[in-house]
């Protein structure tokens, strides 16, 4: 068998696997997956989030944070931050909502600022997507090391 044909898939999947979070280290690789931050970000991108705190953030940032609801993780635009009681609170609104997010963002919760986006990326990184990828390093991987064992047996 050509070995070649068994390196070129593992490349790739390997490639797509690693590149953000080599090319992106330190920083958080997150994938959305709705629409409430339309047009700015659309379902699977892949967006970069640098961690930051709440004194970091400017009203019109896009930031991500946990909901601590059954909402997890969320991306949405920054549009008020104000004292609530000695500490900083940020008020958040998704682009594509009508009303204003039901609670406000504080340290605790805030992962950072969205710095990078990258449209529709995040596809690859995801379930289905990413354990196919994982399947073509394990497959092409074993073949190689088969092809490697048999030629070197041949040889002896």
């Amino acid at each position: 068998m050509n070995r070649n044909l068994l390196i070129i898939p593992l490349l790739a999947a390997v490639l797509v696997l690693v590149f953000p979070f080599v090319m992106f280290y330190g920083d958080h690789i997150m994938v959305t997956t709705t629409t409430s931050m339309l047009p700015v970000l659309k379902p699977n991108d892949m967006i970069v989030v640098e961690k930051s705190s709440a004194t970091q953030i400017n009203e019109g940032d896009i930031i991500a944070f946990d909901s601590h609801m059954e909402m997890g993780i969320v991306a949405h635009r920054a549009i008020a931050i104000y004292d609530n009681h000695g500490e900083l609170a940020i008020d958040t609104k998704g682009d594509n909502n009508e009303h204003e997010d039901r609670w406000f963002v504080t340290d605790d919760s805030l992962i950072g600022k969205v710095k990078n986006i990258v449209p529709g990326f995040g596809i690859l990184l995801v379930g289905p997507v990413r354990y196919s990828l994982v399947a073509v390093i394990i497959i092409s991987s074993l073949a190689i090391l088969k092809d490697h064992l048999t030629e070197k047996k041949n040889k002896l």
